[in-house]
């Protein structure tokens, strides 16, 4: 398995002509969405155009995620069965409107069942979802990651997206991911022509532990992509540091380094 995807682009399983316009860009994953991106009466046909996508799984530089819908709804839960059994299935399946642990350990016994390889993620978009973002972190080894959906938190807040800063919200998702030995993915920026303001938004993110970022356009896949890679520096820095205490610690440049900045270094090398 490839490394964690930074950027990952979602594209609507109603539109299959999309899907191959998306594998041409540099998202490092695809999100081909079954749920809020599809009206409620085009969600089976866009089951099956994902199916046959996967089916025939053209050779693609992208790792590729499905979106299903809420595991609580039937519509949900043949989602699930119809990814489980593929021989060529996705490499994540991502969980909406994850509030409950038992809802990832379902889906983990369904994947177990079917001998599905697809790990996991987990969509944290309701306070509810929130507030138990430790125990859903710690939910199944299959997860390896907690995405946060600012719209509909700020929902479910009774706030307006853009406006709302969910910062308790942002910070709460990052810390139980990394009790829990995951990734945290920030939320879409959803103005697609403010391209200063996303950059901002992916700095922000990165500084506060975000791991990588979700898109709704090709056009934020450049700003996502640098926001959340090691700069040239950043990664001559963790060489050195790794050079200079190989058994976590040493001097470099006069100062101590102790095993928390190998353990940083380590992750950007």
């Amino acid at each position: 398995m490839n490394a964690l995807p930074r950027s990952w682009l979602f594209t609507p399983g109603s539109r299959p002509d999309r899907f191959a316009k998306a594998a041409a860009t540099s998202a490092d994953a695809l999100i081909l969405d079954l749920e809020d991106a599809v009206a409620e009466d085009r969600k089976r046909e866009a089951r099956g155009h994902v199916v046959a996508f996967l089916e025939s799984r053209p050779a693609i530089g992208q790792q590729v995620a499905v979106r299903i819908n809420p595991l609580g709804r039937a519509v949900g839960l043949e989602d699930l069965a119809a990814l489980a059994q593929l021989a060529n299935g996705p490499d994540y399946v991502l969980i909406p409107k994850a509030e409950e642990p038992a809802e990832l350990s379902l889906a983990t016994r369904v994947l177990d069942d079917a001998g599905s390889s697809a790990r996991l993620a987990a969509l944290v978009e309701s306070a509810r979802g929130v507030a138990g973002a430790a125990e859903l972190a710690e939910a199944t080894p299959r997860l390896v990651g907690l995405m946060f959906g600012a719209a509909d938190y700020a929902a479910d807040l009774g706030q307006q997206v853009g406006i709302f800063q969910p910062d308790f919200a942002r910070a709460s998702l990052v810390n139980a991911a990394a009790a829990g030995g995951i990734a945290a993915i920030d939320s879409p920026f959803f103005a697609i022509d403010k391209p200063d303001d996303l950059g901002a938004e992916c700095r922000k993110a990165r500084a506060l532990g975000f791991h990588g970022k979700a898109a709704i356009h090709p056009a934020q896949l450049e700003a996502i992509g640098a926001a959340f890679s090691p700069t040239p520096a950043e990664r001559d820095l963790a060489r050195r540091i790794l050079e200079a205490a190989p058994d976590g610690v040493g001097v470099l440049d006069g100062k101590m380094i102790d095993i928390a900045m190998v353990r940083w270094a380590r992750r950007v090398a």
